[in-house]
């Protein structure tokens, strides 16, 4: 779910920058769609091989965009410009269309407030994340240093695993730390041993 969020994300901002006047990351300056406008969006393509569109799903990424409450509020003001890729205005926002609108942004609203108060109503103690204390790891000396760098390849390979895609996540940094100072002692034994092997 994470990736398809981040993949929409990109994709946004690939818009953004090649329909400067149509599309906008920031939600409070999103503006009314031109119907069909991932047709424009798919002929465009079809001229130019090298856009970096072409490495997303264009259709939901635009449904994604145009579900956000943002655009919503956009739309729910009758006579306000649909606007095309050059940001040229295409029709307008009928009166229908904007009580629909209006009404799909009332409910996004009341299921952010109704999230907000469930959020409010857990206790305190299960919103605070319980502090880790990570574990101390000593170097086993009766490895060998061709077993003991294999050791810092194992080691390595846990620290990726476990800083993942959020390396600034100070739960992770904090899980990883014992892996790391681990690879340092091993490292450094082994050079130790190299030393003394001179």
């Amino acid at each position: 779910m994470l990736t398809l969020r981040r993949d929409r994300e990109a994709a946004i901002s690939v818009l953004s920058e090649e329909f400067p006047k149509t599309f906008f990351i920031d939600p409070k300056r999103r503006v009314p769609l031109k119907y069909g406008i991932e047709k424009d969006i798919e002929a465009e393509l079809a001229t130019n091989k090298n856009s970096r569109l072409l490495d997303y799903d264009i259709a939901d990424a635009i449904e994604w965009y145009c579900s956000h409450v943002g655009y919503k509020c956009a739309c729910s003001t009758a006579g306000n410009s649909r606007i095309d890729l050059h940001g040229t205005i295409a029709s307008r926002v009928t009166e229908a269309e904007a009580r629909i609108a209006e009404q799909e942004a009332a409910e996004i609203f009341a299921d952010i407030e109704a999230r907000k108060r469930q959020m409010a109503a857990l206790p305190r103690f299960i919103a605070q994340p319980l502090p880790v204390q990570p574990q101390s790891l000593s170097v086993d000396t009766n490895l060998t240093s061709m077993q003991m760098l294999e050791e810092i390849e194992k080691q390595l390979a846990l620290v990726r695993t476990i800083l993942g895609d959020s390396p600034n996540d100070p739960l992770r940094q904090q899980l990883a730390r014992p892996a790391l100072r681990l690879m340092i002692d091993e490292l450094n034994t082994v050079v130790a041993r190299l030393d003394g092997g001179r």
